[in-house]
């Protein structure tokens, strides 16, 4: 019989998705995330934008100095690739994107009391260089910090 739950790292991406799904152009954001998707398989094929593909990096464990005896400390590592078309202003665009998606993340740090804390570690931009195909591109790394027991990793700490 297989363990019951999912294991914590995949219900920290359950979270992510839904947040990011939840950008919603108004007050708050400045666009309405149109796709959000994890990878699955190469290539991925975008057909709505603002879009977000979420692709976990990996994980360290136990660092120096966090590591305790009855958990495990998981610094977990996602890379959200942002695509967003536009033939006017890429670099605006991108850049608002990419406080949306910020934004978003830090509302609830915690992801919905699974994490210690959520962060951005580093956006990198990619700009259009074709007028035909004109989709400006930002990979965005983020941390997500949480402890697990050691007796059971689908339980959050």
């Amino acid at each position: 019989m297989p363990p019951s739950g999912s294991p914590t790292k995949e219900q920290i991406l359950d979270n992510l998705q839904t947040t990011l799904e939840g950008i919603t152009a108004g007050a708050d954001y400045y666009n309405t995330v149109a796709f959000v998707t994890r990878v699955d398989t190469v290539p991925i094929e975008l057909k709505e934008y603002p879009a977000i593909v979420m692709v976990p990096l990996g994980a360290d464990y136990d660092q120096p100095g966090l590591a305790t005896t009855l958990a495990i400390d998981v610094q977990y590592r996602i890379r959200l690739t942002l695509a967003i078309r536009t033939r006017t202003t890429p670099t605006e665009e991108l850049e608002n994107f990419i406080r949306d998606v910020h934004t978003a993340l830090l509302v609830d740090i915690t992801r919905g009391g699974l994490a210690i804390n959520t962060r951005m570690l580093d956006d990198a931009v990619y700009y259009p260089t074709q007028i035909k195909e004109p989709v400006a591109v930002a990979d965005c790394t983020i941390l997500v910090h949480f402890r697990t027991p050691r007796t059971n990793l689908n339980q959050a700490t």
